[in-house]
């Protein structure tokens, strides 16, 4: 079956509905300019044991980041930023795995040299920052070499999990936007037509 993650998470209700469905991953933002934004005193309710808890960050400090996995309760961090190889390293050696997004647009986009526990493929547009709803050329994947798995974002939607799913170094679909009622609202019908998709 293939992972997946449902990312931008916020209502209490809506997030023990999305839980039940039985999602890899769950993802909570903390960028204060997104409109998924959880805010600064937000405590991730409790998952299902299959489902790890991911906290979403554009620029934050790790000093932060730390304080706030323990606070808000999450073991997998996902950076937006220009955050570098140390800070990546600082969170690992905090017992925290690393998600790193970026932005692809071309063949060099994907030409890396961090090494997080995983990548996340979103699209890239301008100066833009997190999720466009909108996907990228995914023929660009067969220039994909490195082994650290990834994480496929940019507008997924459930019609596309059986064109993706076999994708090499793919380990898991990360959806949004195309799963929502209006931010930070996913609409539990189509988690679940997606979960008839594995």
């Amino acid at each position: 079956m293939m992972r997946w993650k449902v990312c931008g998470m916020r209502e209490p209700k809506n997030i023990q509905e999305v839980a039940a469905q039985g999602p890899d991953f769950m993802g909570f933002i903390w960028s204060p300019k997104s409109p998924r934004y959880v805010g600064s005193d937000f405590v991730i309710p409790a998952l299902p044991a299959k489902t790890k808890a991911v906290g979403v960050f554009v620029n934050e400090t790790t000093d932060n980041i730390v304080a706030l996995s323990k606070k808000a309760g999450f073991s997998f961090v996902q950076l937006h930023g220009e955050e570098s190889q140390k800070e990546i390293e600082a969170l690992q050696t905090a017992g925290l795995q690393v998600i790193k997004a970026i932005s692809v647009g071309s063949a060099k986009d994907l030409d890396l040299s961090d090494k997080p526990d995983f990548y996340l493929f979103d699209t890239k547009k301008g100066a833009q920052v997190g999720g466009t709803g909108e996907h990228f050329d995914w023929s660009l994947l067969a220039h994909y070499t490195l082994d650290i798995p990834y994480f496929l974002a940019g507008g997924l939607q459930v019609e596309d999990v059986q064109k993706v799913k076999n994708f090499p170094g793919l380990y898991a679909l990360d959806f949004n936007s195309k799963l929502e009622l209006s931010p930070g609202v996913k609409d539990v019908e189509k988690v679940k037509e997606l979960v008839k998709q594995q």
